[in-house]
């Protein structure tokens, strides 16, 4: 579960893909994007907001290991989590070329950071499944006694 924070974490301070035409190109990351002159416009906050959610919650569920079937849980929702950054990234790779005014075609190219919160996901599927058969391991030994 740490890696999978890791992951989320990184995701959020890198470039996550490029807009570009012939003449003007915008940097794409989780909270805003740069034009050519330099200028910040916040239209994909929303990104940020579920890695910086997805982060805090997986933080937060790596100390609840005295309540595995919490922790399980608590994985399937980060995993729902990053699904849901995965729509809202092809959301706003798809409407974001009107903020250029007057190209008709801009060209999005995603970056390898892009691929992070996958990861963090295929990270969280294996968590859960060792904490499943962890309880199921405990409740064997309960019954043994």
């Amino acid at each position: 579960m740490f890696l999978a924070v890791v992951f989320t974490v990184l995701c959020l301070c890198m470039q996550i893909g490029t807009f570009s035409t012939a003449d003007v190109s915008l940097r794409e990351y989780n909270l805003w994007l740069t034009d050519p002159v330099g200028m910040h416009h916040f239209t994909p906050w929303p990104l940020f907001a579920v890695l910086v959610l997805s982060a805090s919650v997986g933080t937060c569920n790596i100390f609840l290991y005295m309540n595995r079937k919490m922790q399980a849980r608590i994985c399937s929702f980060n995993m729902l989590l990053i699904l849901g950054w995965y729509i809202l990234y092809a959301v706003f790779s798809q409407t974001l070329s009107s903020i250029v005014p007057g190209s008709v075609s801009l060209s999005f190219a995603p970056s390898i950071a892009a691929a992070f919160p996958c990861v963090a996901s295929i990270l969280y599927i294996m968590a859960r499944r060792a904490i499943i058969s962890d309880e199921k391991l405990v409740r064997a030994a309960d019954r043994i006694r």
